[in-house]
């Protein structure tokens, strides 16, 4: 992996498989985390919660004598829990709409399907340490010391129009307020979300796995409310680039992975104007990515022309309304 973690970051890694616990710790380490802590279960990681504190808990959920959902919901309402704020994902081999909505509503950051490929994995550490934490029950003099030390460590968060850069193909806007509702057209589009990022990482020589994903995103994000915009129009904008881009083009993959980014962003982000506006701009942003994809692959420059053809990608993509 290219990025490293911080040197000090330190991370608590709780699974009842030896094998696999060995695999998540050798991983952490070798992308440069200082210290990486595991235990079998989830009383033995009560114990050192209770006496340390930790930057982020990877925990199982399936665990005997205490399990995952114990663990989180001790994390988060606990006294005795150091950290109530505390970074959590949730790693499962049952990932159906039941164990992700009972791990939401225990207090669980992120759920990730086992297998969950090392990509996948970074990819969500990243995403659940530079989100801003849980408000806390903490010494109000003790806050600005949290924020300095994570200002100093993580990129500051992303401009509120999202751009094309080097290194990412989209910035996201900052997180908005974030939603703990366990929603069951939330949770299924994360899922869907899962389903697809496994596509990504494993494709099949016709490409047949990654449309499929994108058929259950359709049927998640179909319909719209004020407190879901904008999923339907960036799946939209998804099924142009996965039906229109040549697969193996240069940056297909990329532009992939920024439309998951943007679902997530607006799967776990509260709605209100703020949040309206720049969905409208990832929209844009997005669909800008990929008309310019099917361009550089395409002969006919009609296909994105100013007039409405009935074969014209570029006409169906529609923009959430503005707030």
């Amino acid at each position: 992996m290219a990025r490293r973690y911080p040197s000090h970051l330190k991370i608590l890694v709780v699974e009842n498989n030896s094998l696999l616990q060995r695999a998540l710790r050798d991983m952490l380490e070798l992308w440069g985390v200082g210290q990486v802590v595991t235990v079998s279960n989830g009383q033995e990681a009560k114990e050192l919660l209770r006496r340390e504190p930790y930057d982020l808990l990877v925990t199982d959920w399936m665990m005997e004598p205490v399990g995952g959902a114990q663990l989180v919901s001790w994390v988060r309402r606990s006294p005795g829990s150091l950290s109530p704020d505390l970074p959590i994902i949730v790693l499962t081999a049952n990932a159906d709409l039941a164990t992700v909505r009972a791990a939401w509503d225990a207090g669980a950051d992120s759920v990730l399907a086992k297998p969950a490929s090392a990509a996948t994995i970074a990819r969500r550490i990243e995403t659940v340490l530079t989100r801003p934490r849980r408000p806390r029950p903490a010494r109000p003099e003790a806050e600005p010391e949290v924020r300095e030390s994570r200002a100093t460590d993580w990129p500051e968060p992303s401009p509120s129009r999202p751009a094309l850069s080097g290194g990412s193909p989209l910035r996201l806007p900052p997180p908005g307020p974030p939603v703990r509702s366990a929603e069951p057209r939330r949770v299924r589009l994360l899922l869907a979300l899962d389903r697809l990022e496994a596509a990504l990482d494993k494709p099949d020589p016709l490409g047949t796995r990654l449309r499929h994903a994108v058929s259950d995103l359709q049927i998640a994000a179909s319909g719209e409310s004020a407190g879901f915009q904008g999923a339907a129009a960036m799946v939209a904008s998804l099924s142009t680039c996965v039906t229109w881009v040549d697969h193996d083009v240069e940056s297909f993959k990329e532009a992939v992975q920024a439309h998951m980014d943007a679902l997530r962003w607006v799967a776990t982000t509260a709605h209100d104007a703020e949040t309206a506006v720049a969905v409208r701009a990832l929209v844009r942003a997005l669909r800008s990515m990929v008309r310019t994809l099917t361009l550089r692959g395409s002969a006919d420059p009609s296909l994105w022309s100013d007039e409405p053809a009935p074969n014209n990608p570029g006409q169906n993509l529609p923009l959430p309304p503005a707030s």
